[in-house]
């Protein structure tokens, strides 16, 4: 785990499942949705399943928003363990990172104002 990593367990409040439509290869296009003060949203395959990525895969997730806006980013591993891989103030956000364990995750924005924002694009690609 890098030093800006951390490590929590956290209820979802809400799923995003990414269209095909929007689909290019891996590298994804987020649709919109809406994120309230204090919530989470994650994304996840088109079918509502987890993205299974192989251990030492780089994953690059961007996140524009309607606003400026704190967030929190990062990805949700099948245990349900949120590893935080970015914070930061902004109404454009990007996060790299090293998948370490192959296996099955979901990639997370955490909106720590206290007003609704919402997502207007992003992608993410491994």
């Amino acid at each position: 785990m890098r030093e800006n990593e951390q490590k929590e367990i956290i209820p979802t409040l809400k799923t995003v499942p990414i269209k095909e439509d929007v689909s290019q290869g891996k590298r994804m296009g987020l649709p919109q949705t809406y994120i309230e003060g204090g919530n989470t949203v994650s994304f996840m395959d088109s079918d509502g399943s987890m993205f299974y990525v192989a251990g030492g895969t780089k994953v690059s997730f961007s996140v524009e928003l309607d606003r400026s806006a704190s967030v929190q980013m990062g990805y949700i591993g099948n245990n349900s363990a949120k590893t935080q891989t970015y914070s930061g103030t902004g109404s454009s956000h990007n996060t790299s990172f090293k998948i370490s364990n192959t296996g099955y995750y979901r990639f997370y924005v955490t909106n720590t104002s206290s007003s609704t924002i919402q997502v207007t694009g992003g992608t993410i690609s491994f």
